[in-house]
């Protein structure tokens, strides 16, 4: 692949990839700012899109309108869902959806997809990254991320998104950026290191783990571009 674009909803979330990035030069666009340059030798495009899903697919569209990439990386942070996946455990996305957007919606509206699903050349690569990537009390998932438009810090709700979805782990932008990158198509694939549980003590949890899962997620996209073709 000659070009890889890796989003972060936060500045947290490339924080650690631009200071291993040797940044070419900078680019503005619709308020986003892009960095060109390299990372290990293969030629990346680092943003941060903003929290949501309205800035997720305007940054994944301009990111593709304008650097002609040939896949995207999301990285970043969320809250667990599933039983197994704990505090600090990566998931890779199998697939992505809204869990705030009706199904029927999904599949009867353009373009017509209840699940936008993970390339699985990047699923491998990721997998292979999580193995090279030693951490004490770590494992990775490969399981749904559904997002939405709110935190989720409500045990009564992260139940029932569970019951609808059966989900891996909940965000705000991962659906959307696999969403404009299906429409495109163009590979993706989701990476998020958990931050929290998304019930009633995710505030407190979001607060002790968000860097930390941050940086964890950023060194997986980090060794995934070490050994990309």
């Amino acid at each position: 692949m000659d070009t890889v674009g890796i989003i972060g909803a936060m500045e947290l979330e490339i924080k650690l990839l631009k200071e291993k990035m040797y940044i070419e030069r900078k680019e503005t666009i619709a308020g986003f700012n892009y960095y060109i340059g390299r990372i290990e030798e293969k030629n990346v495009i680092v943003t941060c899109c903003g929290v949501g899903k309205v800035n997720a697919a305007s940054c994944t569209q301009a990111l593709i309108d304008n650097f002609n990439v040939d896949c995207i990386v999301n990285t970043g942070i969320a809250g667990g869902l599933y039983s197994e996946v704990k505090i600090c455990d990566v998931v890779i996305s199998k697939d992505v959806t809204y869990h705030d957007v009706d199904k029927r919606q999904m599949k009867n509206c353009f373009p017509f997809k209840e699940y936008f699903e993970g390339n699985e050349k990047l699923i491998e690569l990721a997998i292979k990254a999580c193995k090279q990537y030693k951490h004490n009390n770590y494992k990775y998932h490969i399981g749904r991320i559904v997002s939405g438009e709110s935190f989720i810090s409500n045990s009564e709700m992260k139940k029932s998104i569970i019951e609808e979805y059966s989900p891996y782990c909940v965000e705000m932008e991962g659906a959307a950026i696999g969403h404009v990158s299906y429409i495109n198509n163009i590979p993706f694939v989701v990476i998020r290191c958990i931050s929290d549980n998304a019930d009633d003590e995710a505030n407190i949890n979001y607060n002790d783990f968000e860097k930390i899962s941050a940086e964890h997620s950023a060194n997986i996209v980090f060794n995934m571009m070490k050994i990309i073709d």
